[in-house]
């Protein structure tokens, strides 16, 4: 079971709940062992299910499918957490030993764990300016001073500066940041009262009864609710390390279990923000990445669109050029059929007419002529030397149907 859950990237208590759900048998706890010794212990039955919808078996682990930047950080710091388990074993059996100079960058919220009195509750809040927004109870401050100073010695292992931010702690790399907070966890449980608190509803029950025999209105009171709550907030003594960032497939959060303590993860911790912190600098870069494909898909859109509005404009002074031809050269057949002697002159109607047949035409030879065509090419918008709406790569993919 530990070395398939290693291959898929997963935890071995993970695979067991996934081979449960999908009644797949497993060896027993002690089956190897009795295995290597020589016995030939049963093995449990592979029995055929009528479900078959648990035929197939999806497993997805928690680097399996990562970045390989990722993927490397974790398998790095997988190797090194197994080459030093002995060490690792012998620290989480270690007692805890208060911190007497706890690391400079969490020295003020460890002073003031120590010095400031907790409130009504018995919680201390160090979210202060400078502070690691740790909040506790305090029966947890040495606990917690531990954590905080191992992990601050740990950051700065691997290159990373803790940073106290009064309600957070972060750590940063270049443009990439990673905030994460200490909490103690709470639970939310019936109220008991106290013998003295009892004792006092009970007098004021007997009071209000005295006043119902009575008649006496004025002192009875409305409502027949104890005078303490129904449910209180208890602290329960169990951190919780929580990382606040978006980073799929990783874990962000580490709590005390039933054997497991917070303080004895710390190596693992640190491992997490790396590889969160990892997380978010590959995220980063693909969404910089594209937003740069972004602004050059809109640029060559720009681009797509200036070259069709100016070929709108050259086709359609073509077809002004083309259209006048066609009107001169009709023009000039019908001065071909006309009698030999029709001829321009100021002395009748039509001979003023010929006279501006003329200078139409004169007109249409001007405006679809060499010079003109020169004039128009060489204001550089239609026909420019240097195309700079021309794209190496053409047409960009259409969008709705328009370029952009």
């Amino acid at each position: 079971m530990t070395a398939l859950a290693g291959e898929f990237g997963m935890s071995d208590r993970g695979l067991a709940k996934l081979c449960a759900r999908h009644h797949i048998p497993v060896p027993p706890r002690g089956y190897w062992a009795k295995v290597a010794t020589g016995e030939k212990p049963p093995v449990p039955p592979f029995l055929e299910l009528k479900d078959r919808t648990l035929d197939q078996v999806t497993i997805r682990g928690r680097t399996s499918n990562l970045p390989e930047s990722i993927s490397e950080i974790a398998r790095k710091r997988k190797t090194e957490r197994e080459n030093r388990v002995a060490t690792i074993r012998q620290v989480a059996e270690a007692p805890i030993v208060p911190i007497e100079c706890p690391h400079k960058k969490v020295a003020k919220t460890a002073k003031f764990l120590r010095t400031r009195k907790p409130d009504k509750e018995g919680v201390l809040s160090a979210i202060e300016p400078g502070h690691c927004g740790v909040i506790i109870s305090a029966p947890s401050t040495e606990r917690s001073i531990f954590i905080l100073d191992a992990l601050a010695r740990g950051l700065e292992e691997v290159g990373l500066n803790l940073t106290a931010e009064g309600d957070k702690m972060s750590v940063q790399r270049n443009a990439d940041r990673v905030t994460f907070t200490l909490l103690e966890r709470t639970k939310r449980v019936k109220y008991i009262p106290t013998p003295e608190e009892v004792a006092l509803e009970e007098r004021r029950k007997e009071k209000e009864a005295r006043s119902w025999r009575r008649n006496d209105w004025d002192s009875f009171s409305l409502g027949g609710r104890p005078p303490w709550p129904e449910y209180v907030t208890e602290w329960t003594g169990q951190l919780v390390f929580s990382i606040d960032a978006r980073a799929d497939g990783l874990r962000k959060t580490w709590g005390d279990g039933k054997t497991q303590r917070v303080e004895r993860m710390v190596p693992d911790i640190v491992a997490g923000i790396e590889l969160v912190l990892e997380s978010v600098r590959v995220r980063r870069e693909d969404s910089e990445e594209r937003e740069r494909r972004w602004q050059e898909l809109h640029r060559r859109r720009k681009l797509a669109h200036a070259r069709k509005e100016r070929e709108e404009k050259r086709l359609a002074h073509l077809e002004r050029i083309v259209e006048l031809r066609r009107e001169a050269r009709e023009i000039r057949d019908w001065l071909a059929s006309l009698p030999d002697d029709a001829k321009p002159s100021e002395d009748s109607d039509l001979g003023r007419m010929l006279i501006w047949v003329d200078q139409r035409l004169g007109e249409i030879d001007r405006q679809t002529g060499i010079v003109a065509a020169r004039s128009i090419t060489g204001t550089g918008d239609l026909f420019p030397e240097i195309d700079e709406l021309q794209d190496p790569l053409g047409d960009p993919p259409e969008r709705n149907g328009w370029y952009y």
